[in-house]
């Protein structure tokens, strides 16, 4: 592990502030600081003396980094909960300062400069993991490549920054037995997200009897930006979401019309530092969980999680967004995740790749996913109802797909059927205007069409339009005037897409989700 950022050396003022917040303690040469077997881990700045860490799971030995006097031992992992995968061993006999995690927390809150240094080092660390490639990576998952069940596991460690390494099955159907995946201390067979969110120590922890300000249903960028400017500012802040932080931003490839981004961003990136950026005030994340459903209590709700366990909170924050519709096509669900997919980044493209591949829709979101499809297959045909893309799509991208050689754009069409063994194949395309119908080879169709909104689990009482989108604030039928973003119900807030009149972009998410 090599970079300035990623290795700081504390001066005599920093360490000094350290030593407020940490407890000295002498080790051996050989002895184990933390391991995977433990489920928390201290950040330990070296006093004295060295520590090596080391993958020395199922057989390997290999040495990620070494740390010596006045550097410190710890990773993203304590800001986000996740248990270690590495462990972490003295090189030579030596003394260490151990900070708790709650200690940290006081820390970051106190010590801006150390603060910005401990947590841009942490950041610089998991992306130089990330970078070091699969084969040095401590977790590994198995599985058939055109499976929905291992495309979810992959979806999940990739929008939570975890590394790993995909090993592909490929035998013509895939054993009851996988998706697989091997982490540092234990082997998930027919292995789900919930059972690797646990496993890595990111899942809801049952019997969590606190009180929070804020709880917030769904990580996309509302969610995420409720949950930074809440938990900024000292509040109690938990956040949820079904599948893992990023909502529909995270699956878009490329985000170019957001402010102070002039060379465009992924919606991953964006999504993954706001995540960083909670998870360092203190916010609690937790996925893959869903909420099953709220009610009142003295506190303020009792919110209940898909397992049975509750949790109270003064006041909730609707921002699940919405839901890309699915076409009621026969053989549409069979396919999903093996060539139909709703998002677009590297993960979808190069299970696609040097292969034709379909998008439907006309949005941004299904102009940016033609555009980044374009680099990896060989040729990417656009779907849509419409006549032309102009009422749906940003000008700039209309220019650049009308430009490219690769992306043909076909009009007043719609999707008839969908057709393939293991994977996607074939995909019926029918002429409105000409009636007719033409069977088109494809090895992937991403779908970006129309979104419902995820309001199902509310209680009937909270108002809604006849699509299901949130009605709030001045919207609302009530007897008193409800506060920006409230619903009909008293302190159940919106944000975002699920909210009856938003702007459906990124921008106006975050900027009502900081309100």
């Amino acid at each position: 592990m090599t970079g300035e950022a990623a290795n700081p050396v504390f001066s005599d003022g920093q360490l000094a502030a350290l030593q407020g917040y940490g407890r000295r303690r002498t080790v051996a040469a050989g002895e184990v600081v933390y391991s995977p077997d433990d489920a928390h881990n201290d950040l330990v700045v070296v006093l004295d003396g060295e520590v090596d860490v080391r993958d020395e799971s199922q057989g390997h030995d290999v040495e990620f980094a070494r740390f010596g006097a006045r550097m410190f031992v710890g990773e993203l992992n304590l800001l986000t909960g996740q248990r270690p995968f590495v462990t972490a061993r003295a090189a030579v006999d030596g003394t260490v300062l151990a900070i708790t995690v709650s200690r940290l927390r006081e820390l970051l809150e106190r010590e801006t400069d150390l603060a910005d240094l401990l947590v841009a080092a942490m950041i610089a660390r998991r992306r130089l993991r990330l970078a070091d490639g699969p084969q040095r990576a401590p977790i590994e998952v198995i599985g058939a490549g055109m499976s929905e069940r291992t495309l979810a596991l992959r979806t999940f460690l990739n929008r939570n920054s975890v590394p790993y390494r995909y090993l592909p099955f490929d035998g013509r159907a895939e054993p009851v037995d996988l998706p697989v995946v091997i982490t540092p201390d234990r082997v998930l067979k027919n292995a789900t997200p919930g059972q690797l969110a646990e496993a890595l120590g990111l899942a809801h922890e049952a019997g969590d009897d606190r009180l929070y300000d804020v709880a917030v249903v769904g990580a996309g960028p509302a969610g995420l930006a409720c949950a930074v400017y809440g938990a900024s500012e000292g509040l109690q802040v938990a956040v949820f979401d079904e599948t893992a932080p990023g909502g529909q931003a995270g699956s878009s490839s490329r985000i170019e019309n957001y402010l102070g981004f002039p060379d465009g961003i992924s919606g991953a990136e964006l999504t993954t530092r706001a995540t960083f950026q909670a998870q360092r005030f203190g916010a609690r994340l937790n996925s893959p969980c869903r909420i099953d459903g709220i009610a009142r209590s003295d506190a303020g709700f009792t919110v209940r999680l898909a397992d049975g366990t509750e949790l109270s909170t003064r006041t909730v924050v609707v921002a699940g967004g919405a839901q890309y519709r699915r076409l009621p096509l026969p053989e549409w669900p069979r396919l999903e995740g093996a060539g139909i997919y709703f998002s677009a980044t590297e993960l979808e493209a190069g299970l696609c790749a040097d292969a034709p591949a379909l998008v439907l829709g006309g949005g941004n979101s299904a102009g940016q996913a033609a555009l980044y499809l374009a680099r990896h297959c060989t040729r990417v045909t656009i779907v849509i109802r419409r006549g032309d893309l102009a009422e749906t799509m940003s000008q700039y991208l209309i220019s650049r797909i009308e430009a490219h050689p690769l992306i043909d754009v076909v009009t007043s069409t719609v999707i008839e059927a969908v057709s393939g063994g293991d994977h996607l194949e074939t995909v019926t395309l029918r002429d409105n205007n000409t009636r007719q119908s033409v069977d088109v080879p494809a090895r992937g169709l991403f779908c970006f069409i129309g979104a419902r909104p995820a309001t199902d689990w509310l209680p009937a009482e909270v108002q809604r339009d006849k699509d299901g989108f949130l009605i709030t604030d001045v919207g609302v039928e009530a007897e008193r005037v409800r506060l920006p973003y409230e619903t009909s119900m008293d302190g159940l807030f919106a944000a975002g897409d699920v909210r009856l009149g938003s702007m459906k972009r990124v921008a106006a998410a975050v900027g009502e989700g900081r309100r």
